[in-house]
């Protein structure tokens, strides 16, 4: 797992701190999609002021907000020459998810670098500088931290650890950082790409029709050849996860889609699969506890049941802790996370199999099985 695998790269000590500063000559463009962020970006927005790494642009592209977003941009605008706001518009037919705001983004934008950032996510000070200056040393075309989480909510803190675990396994950093493997992952709080690399992969243009964008744009720079690389980056990025529960869930249904997308109703057996790993043995010793057989093969059995209950929460503690840096006791609501997962991952089998909407971000987005 990226948040509990002690050999994953920590971007803190990937950086030297005899290192020369950056050249100021390079442009940075950040780039920031949002909709309805009324709560978060003027945080984001004084944390890209207040970067050490002053040769930056910071575009806000206002994706449709039906809440007081462009008025708080506005604000900044008219006190920042580097803050712009600009309007995305209505999405043409094909582009879904955040995918057409940054595009609006890059055709405003300047720089030789850019750097997608999302509206609710907050940078360290030296975090620009530190980064663009390491991708120019290592020769890195695409790079990625992971963020810190601020987790709010019970179902929030029951399905994380799940869905970090999820993609951890899925996509581990020494495999994605690996040139010889096809491991492809990006987290979309934090891009920081080569404007020339960007527009020969055709960029979030390329990726308009997937709502998973980022993960799809990392797996297409990296199968064109270029030098992709993540990191864990707590020390510098922040973020803050959805807290509502309903938001919650339809954010597991988006990134599940893009598995359901590619493997069809086959994805299922994943949801039985989670139920006999993780639900199951609390069921076998529940009922154990209640009836004491005296079956030898059965005590065995439970024994083998709680030893499996105490390691998941073991690992949802470590995960926990690894992505918003606390262990707290959140860890005995995975049982929670899990149930809420398996549910996830019929509904959207069955709503992308009917062509039924997955909801996120207020907006419907339609998807298809892949043929």
């Amino acid at each position: 797992m990226v948040a509990t695998e002690t050999s994953a790269p920590r971007f803190l000590d990937s950086i030297s701190e005899s290192s020369q500063s950056s050249d100021a000559g390079i442009m940075v463009s950040i780039i920031v999609p949002a909709r309805n962020e009324e709560q978060g970006i003027a945080k984001c927005l004084d944390s890209l002021l207040n970067q050490t790494y002053l040769n930056l642009e910071i575009i806000v592209v206002d994706d449709s907000s039906t809440d007081k977003t462009p008025e708080i941009v506005k604000s900044f605008e008219e006190k920042h020459q580097r803050v712009r706001l600009v309007s995305a518009g209505e999405k043409p037919e094909g582009w879904v998810g955040k995918s057409w705001p940054c595009w609006r983004g890059y055709e405003q934008c300047g720089g030789e670098y850019l750097l997608f950032v999302d509206a609710d996510s907050t940078l360290d000070t030296a975090t620009i500088e530190s980064s663009l200056e390491y991708v120019r040393k290592q020769n890195i075309e695409m790079f990625s931290l992971s963020p810190r989480i601020e987790i709010h909510g019970i179902v929030a803190k029951a399905v994380l650890p799940l869905v970090s675990g999820a993609i951890n396994m899925l996509y581990p950093m020494q495999k994605v950082n690996d040139k010889n493997s096809k491991r492809a992952y990006v987290f979309g709080t934090f891009i920081l790409v080569k404007r020339e690399v960007y527009a020969s992969t055709g960029g979030h243009e390329k990726v308009k029709s997937e709502i998973v964008e980022d993960a799809a744009m990392a797996r297409i720079t990296k199968m064109c050849g270029f030098n992709l690389r993540i990191e864990r980056g707590s020390e510098f990025v922040s973020t803050q996860w959805e807290s509502d529960p309903y938001s919650v869930y339809d954010g597991l249904e988006r990134v599940i889609s893009t598995s359901v997308r590619s493997y069809g109703l086959v994805s299922i057996l994943n949801a039985a699969l989670i139920f006999f790993l993780t639900l199951y043995p609390i069921l076998f010793v529940a009922i154990y506890s209640l009836f004491h057989p005296t079956s030898i093969i059965l005590f065995v059995g439970c024994i083998v049941c709680l030893l499996n209950i105490l390691s998941f929460l073991a690992l949802a503690g470590f995960e926990t802790n690894g992505i918003s840096g606390k262990f707290g006791l959140s860890m005995f609501l995975y049982p929670i996370g899990s149930f809420l997962f398996i549910s996830a991952i019929i509904s959207t089998s069955i709503k992308i199999s009917r062509r039924a909407a997955i909801k996120w971000k207020g907006q419907d987005y339609v998807e298809m099985l892949r043929k």
